[in-house]
């Protein structure tokens, strides 16, 4: 019989606050998906997780591991400077604690070693699959651009890569309530209170604090998928790193699009909202993505590993192929997925079905639901035009640690 875990309740002020996280990338993709009815009335993590053998999963000993494990390694040596006490979050209480992680971490390096790495998860994890009521089943690719850019205004690169503003306060939650620690939220001072920041409209007309200067469309994208790498005119590459966001709500061009007549629905992706643009112009252009009220603000950083993405929300690194996106009020960060799903191997393929191993290192505004991930694709262009190709239903699988009496025996 299967062994079930049933998952508790959540402290309702931290739903409430979700969006206080920092987001990770909303792709084009994942905006394509029309919604057409209310958000589902699910409680967060009511779920149930029954427990299989992975030799019960298809293809598990050929299933790459390698990208998860790297990912996995990183995250390790964040939990190693932490309280072994402490949960591992706070909302998905299914995790345990820190302590619960630590002798999987600290064997890991001696698997590596080996070259035993599906061994290491069969040793150190048991394996569960996802019982839910709730419908949402979708993963979806998201990756790392890079664009060219200029230090000044010149030829087609003309719109600023936002940098804050000055007016742009930021207020670090935990300072009021331990419980929301890590939270932030931003906004503008009015008279004597924290209100919203302008909108997207608003905003456009400002041009503040610009970073460097891109294509129009190319700073849209930017802003949807959080980071970037910033290529200049002499070869330098930079990255652009999400700073902060304005909260506003996420609206989706395609869909605008798409209900406007503007585009076909097989024309929804990435390079059919470009090309949208590119026909009619920069005006006409803005005045859709203005429908997108939601705003991106970034910081400029130095690129010291080419191989590693940006950091993801959990301030690691993102691996790619090997790190994953997901709801943060159902899953703790770091927690191994096992998915089974088609993969796209080219772009505007579904691809085979493939099983992938992903660490969850990241969030973001449209990643909502049990069975809802977003993997990172990695870098460029490649990267880019495979992580449009992906979205698809899946299976959900989660890696837990063995009780550790377990692991003595």
């Amino acid at each position: 019989m299967a062994t079930r875990r049933r998952l508790g309740g959540l402290i309702c002020v931290a739903a409430l606050l979700a969006s206080c996280e920092q987001p990770a990338p909303e792709c084009p993709v994942c905006e394509t998906v029309e919604v057409t009815s209310p958000p589902e009335d699910v409680s967060p993590q009511a779920f149930d997780l029954s427990q299989i053998a992975f030799s019960d999963v298809p293809d598990w000993r050929t299933t790459p591991v390698e990208p998860s494990v790297s990912a996995l390694t990183a995250h390790c040596e964040r939990l190693a400077s932490r309280d072994p006490e402490e949960a591992l979050s706070e909302r998905a209480s299914y995790g345990g604690t820190v302590g619960d992680w630590l002798p999987a971490c600290e064997i890991l390096p001696r698997y590596i070693e080996v070259g035993e790495l599906h061994r290491f998860f069969e040793d150190y994890f048991d394996l569960y699959a996802i019982e839910t009521e709730e419908e949402t089943n979708r993963l979806t690719g998201y990756y790392e651009p890079e664009i060219d850019v200029s230090t000044r205004p010149r030829g087609e690169l003309t719109q600023p890569i936002p940098g804050r503003p000055d007016d742009l306060i930021q207020v670090d939650l935990g300072q009021f309530d331990p419980s929301l620690q890590g939270r932030r939220v931003w906004g503008r001072v009015d008279g004597q209170t924290l209100d919203l920041y302008y909108a997207r409209e608003d905003i456009q007309r400002r041009n503040e604090n610009a970073l460097a200067y891109a294509h129009p469309t190319d700073v849209f994208f930017l802003q949807i998928q959080g980071s970037g790498r910033l290529r200049f005119p002499d070869g330098t590459l930079k990255r652009a790193g999400f700073s902060a966001h304005n909260h506003r709500p996420f609206g989706s061009l395609a869909n605008h699009l798409i209900r406007t007549g503007e585009i076909a629905r097989s024309e929804a992706g990435m390079e059919g909202i470009r090309d949208w643009m590119e026909r009619v112009g920069v005006e006409r252009a803005q005045d859709a993505m203005n429908v997108n009220p939601r705003y991106v603000w970034f910081g400029l950083s130095d690129i010291t590993n080419p191989n590693e993405g940006p950091q993801g929300a959990a301030a690691i690194p993102l691996t790619p192929m090997g790190s994953m996106a997901v709801d943060l009020n159902h899953h703790p960060m770091g927690v191994p997925f096992l998915i089974r799903a088609p993969i796209p191997t080219e772009p505007g393929r579904a691809g085979d079905v493939q099983n992938l191993v992903l660490i969850a290192q990241d969030t973001g505004g449209a990643i909502q639901g049990v069975r809802r991930g977003d993997i990172f694709f990695g870098s460029g262009d490649e990267a880019g035009a495979l992580a449009g190709s992906m979205n698809q239903p899946g299976e959900f699988f989660i890696m837990l640690p063995q009780p550790v009496e377990r692991d003595a025996e």
